[in-house]
């Protein structure tokens, strides 16, 4: 186990409470999927005040799925990169936790140790690749929530919960896991969780249905057919994140021009509209745009 000096805990402690209180602004607080290191410099240099890691991007540039591959301690060992990169909070995917209740003290150890504000955790179950997406029970995921709250008062720590929900993962329509998510999030956040993540939220009508019938902040995992932010906010939304998706359209570039290059290979133009090499270095050097 883990053995936490009291000045880390500490200064994970501080960005819990920045993370916390930009929950609770009036404005949604949007938060862009790193995937490593300069991904978050590039966030926190476009002026986002918080950064969501994605495990989904972080698992893809090592070549896996997202499917806790990489394992506790190699995503705690990202994490802790990133936020020694950035001064902004950073919300880890803590994924599905690494295991069951008896897991959550490691987990939140390796994350508080890697001095990142607090982690998602999944109730979804582990399955093979490829199979359907099953949920654990509700009771076993409120002994996990539970756990990490356990943890956290051991060692003094302020670390944020963001609990996901992914019942509409598992059925054919959202009016079919409607109770179910509410029952869900109720739940959780009466075990202490901070925020309640929707997985696959829906269309409007849905995400207003949520927002009024969970009590505790709400976020989505945002996808192509999700409102617009500002829309986001106007229905009472607190947070949204994007998991994977600027991972996925980082490599749809890098193809682009590789494709280009096999075409015929004048790819000056697309030189010419990439970063300019000085705010490259500058990036690089973590200064600011």
């Amino acid at each position: 186990m883990i053995d936490l000096q009291p000045e880390v805990v500490a200064a994970a402690n501080a960005k819990s409470r920045r993370l916390r209180q930009l929950l609770h602004d009036p404005k949604i607080l949007v938060m862009p999927g790193a995937y490593d290191v300069l991904s978050a410099r590039l966030f926190e240099s476009l002026g986002f005040p918080a950064i969501q890691g994605t495990s989904g991007g972080i698992a893809a540039v090592h070549g896996l799925y997202d499917e806790e591959l990489f394992g506790r301690d190699g995503t705690a060992e990202v994490y802790r990169e990133m936020a020694a990169a950035v001064a902004v909070p950073v919300n880890a995917d803590g994924e599905k936790g690494y295991g069951g209740p008896d897991a959550m003290e490691a987990t939140v150890r390796a994350f508080v140790a890697a001095g990142v504000a607090g982690m998602n955790l999944e109730d979804s179950d582990y399955h093979a690749h490829g199979t359907p997406m099953t949920l654990v029970p509700l009771s076993r995921q409120v002994e996990k929530i539970q756990a990490v709250m356990t943890a956290k008062a051991a060692i003094g720590s302020d670390f944020f919960l963001n609990a996901r929900i992914d019942v509409f993962g598992t059925v054919g329509t959202h009016a079919e896991g409607m109770d179910e998510v509410i029952a869900r999030g109720n739940a959780y956040a009466e075990a202490g969780a901070d925020c309640i993540f929707i997985f696959r939220p829906g269309d409007r009508d849905c995400i207003r249905t949520l927002v009024r019938e969970i009590r505790a902040p709400l976020s989505i995992l945002a996808g192509e057919s999700s409102p617009p932010v500002l829309e986001l906010q106007e229905l009472g939304v607190a947070r949204v994140s994007y998991g994977s998706a600027f991972t996925r359209y980082a490599i749809s570039a890098v193809k682009t021009m590789a494709e280009a290059l096999q075409g015929g290979g004048d790819i000056s133009g697309l030189i010419r509209e990439s970063m300019p090499r000085d705010a490259f270095l500058r990036l690089l050097s973590g200064r600011p745009l």
